[in-house]
């Protein structure tokens, strides 16, 4: 795993591999160099050098523009570093939001009051929050390689504080709700397994009959499944589906499946005919998560229901649990979130609810 953004990785061996960017190949993918050490400061301290001996030739000048250094610096230093998913969201935030704005304004001309007007037209414009703050981190991180190269002395985003934000509260089924969408839904393992796992979609498209423990009646979560901006456009195909890794490590994640879904289970390998292939979709290939969706959708409609996404089904399969007094620390593991913070972030309105209730039980004892 690369520390800090860096694309420096420990090998098996115990060494450490540096990589950077030469150029490019004919057919337009990255090339790049690679440099190696025993001790992770000294690949550093090589990577350095090989990064400042190949600027020159990238053909930047000390006043670039902020459109050349955007995107060399993903080239150089985001790409390789972060996954593909990742990289194609820089990207497009890139092209969409601040390039447009800045044009042609060079490194040296860019200035705070520029990023604050910046930051308030992309308010205006009916951005949220979480992506203001995403699109600036990403800018603010461009300029910070810039000072780091000696492109501009200092950042115009360094002492930029913005406001924080306030988390919308999640739409989350009631018990009548989940009762009714259940009960046209038992059929459907794709729902059923978010509604009682926590499952991303993605990560129910790219189940394999592998990850099912039948005996310890457990399922693991080792991939993911996402449609792609394709490298290689063309009239007919513009996306494509790409199979991954979850989208951090405490994602790959070991879940106890309930009684009924281990039969419902069971009873659908007894009908494939590729035990190792994918549980949905065709056998060699993974599950196109839109299908599930437009599926899903036809259910929420025909249950009467409104403002219900396939995501919503995870929300609620953690405000069940926190209904039931299951504690924070257990929750945030089985939604495979990073910290407890961010399970905390999203429902602790269904904490709340729950802490009232222990008031209201304590006071029944007085």
């Amino acid at each position: 795993m690369a520390r800090h953004g860096e694309n420096i990785y420990q090998r098996k061996d115990g060494r450490y591999e540096g990589r950077y960017v030469l150029g490019k190949k004919p057919n337009g993918q990255t090339r790049f160099g690679y440099v190696y050490g025993r001790k992770y400061v000294e690949v550093q301290r090589l990577l350095l050098q090989k990064k400042a001996e190949h600027i020159p030739s990238s053909g930047l000048q000390p006043s670039v523009r902020l459109q050349d250094w955007a995107f060399f610096w993903l080239e150089n230093e985001v790409l390789g570093s972060v996954k593909p998913s990742t990289f194609q969201v820089y990207r497009n935030q890139m092209e969409k939001h601040i390039l447009p704005y800045f044009q042609n304004l060079t490194l040296p001309q860019l200035t705070p009051p520029m990023i604050y007007e910046f930051l308030k037209k992309l308010e205006a414009d009916g951005l949220s929050q979480t992506t203001v703050k995403s699109i600036f981190r990403l800018l603010s991180a461009a300029l910070r390689f810039a000072v780091e190269e000696g492109q501009i002395a200092k950042s115009p985003c360094q002492k930029i504080k913005l406001r924080s934000q306030q988390r919308r509260e999640q739409r989350v089924l009631t018990r009548g709700e989940q009762e009714k969408l259940q009960a046209l839904c038992m059929e459907e393992l794709p729902v059923m397994l978010c509604l009682y796992t926590g499952m991303r979609l993605g990560e129910v498209c790219a189940l394999k009959w592998t990850d099912i423990d039948w005996e310890k009646k457990t399922v693991t979560v080792l991939r993911t499944v996402q449609r792609m901006k394709a490298e290689n456009q063309s009239l007919e195909r513009k996306t494509k589906l790409v199979l991954g890794v979850p989208k951090s490590k405490q994602s790959q994640r070991r879940l106890p499946l309930a009684g009924f879904l281990l039969e419902k289970l069971k009873a659908a390998f007894a009908q494939t005919t590729c035990p190792s292939g994918f549980l949905f979709g065709a056998s060699k290939q993974a599950m196109e998560p839109r299908t599930i969706q437009r599926r899903f959708s036809r259910l929420v409609k025909k249950a009467g229901l409104t403002g219900v996404h396939f995501h919503t089904l995870r929300h609620s399969f953690a405000t069940r649990l926190m209904e039931l007094g299951v504690d924070i620390l257990t929750v945030s593991a089985l939604l495979g979130h990073g910290s407890a913070k961010t399970t905390l972030d999203f429902y602790g309105h269904s904490l709340f609810d729950q802490q009232c209730r222990a008031i209201d039980s304590l006071v029944s004892l007085a």
